[in-house]
């Protein structure tokens, strides 16, 4: 409710004029330009390893920093209206606001933020007719990709030392969820979370999955029964070099989950 209220306050501020937007939310800036709006950037964070669609596009606006170090001074001189960001410039928050800087913080943990955050930003750039096309444009293709599931058992790996999978309440969790394998990281109300070896090979996985960060000679040699598991037998145990742009929520995500499922029935990343 309290989020509602303020949102509410947001928009009744923000009123219809153009905005003067610093989002440091890649997922945002996507979204911003997939409703058109793109001309209401004024300033991002670039990224240090991947891109940000559309990458001709992104690649020209004006830099306030990366995702390390956001340079204070770069945001007030581009005077924005407000600033978008996401639980890695958390930390920025309370300097903004004592500037008299507004911001807005995107939920990025589930699926179903998707809908919520295009509405929001919709909304604040009056794209909401953009909007909605967007949300039924996502919806319908989500649809799609539950066809033909893989009906199979998995795990989705964060790190490999200390070993820790992505649970139910994750986005990952939920991407494994609507391609039909079954996440067997127990249900946790954290997003990540530590998961013994042992009780790896007692739920026995079909496939295992891991991405940037993990080597996959260190991953079983540190955790040796993984390789009694069905997907160390099967050949399943699969290195997916984009798992840092999956975890991006933007409308994009349904091509990119569309490209990890191909890649996963080919068993070639």
């Amino acid at each position: 409710m309290k989020k509602i209220f303020l949102l509410c306050c947001l928009f009744f501020t923000l009123g219809f004029s153009k905005q003067r937007l610093v989002v440091l939310d890649p997922a945002s800036i996507e979204t911003l330009y997939m409703l058109g709006a793109e001309k209401e950037i004024v300033g991002i964070a670039p990224l240090q390893h991947t891109d940000i669609y559309p990458k001709e596009e992104t690649s020209k606006l004006p830099n306030i920093g990366n995702a390390s170090h956001v340079s204070l001074e770069e945001i007030l001189n581009l005077k924005p209206t407000l600033v978008i960001l996401n639980k890695y410039y958390l930390n920025l928050e309370d300097t903004l606001k004592v500037l008299g800087i507004k911001t807005l913080y995107m939920q990025t943990q589930k699926l179903d933020d998707m809908k919520t955050n295009i509405k929001i930003l919709a909304k604040i750039v009056n794209k909401e007719k953009e909007g909605k096309k967007l949300i039924e444009d996502f919806e319908a293709k989500l649809e799609s990709l539950r066809l033909y599931p893989f009906n199979q058992t998995g795990i989705y790996l964060y790190s490999g030392n200390p070993l820790m999978g992505f649970s139910d309440n994750s986005l990952i969790g939920d991407i494994l969820k609507l391609i039909g394998i079954k996440n067997l990281v127990s249900k946790n109300k954290l997003q990540r979370c530590v998961i013994l070896p042992q009780k790896v090979l007692e739920k026995d996985p079909e496939i295992i999955i891991f991405g940037t960060g993990i080597n996959k000679d260190e991953l079983l040699e540190d955790n040796p029964l993984l390789k009694k598991t069905k997907a160390h037998k099967n050949g399943q145990i699969y290195f997916n070099p984009n798992s840092s742009i999956l975890l991006r929520l933007s409308p994009k995500i349904v091509e990119r989950i569309e490209e990890f499922k191909e890649n996963l029935r080919t068993g070639k990343f």
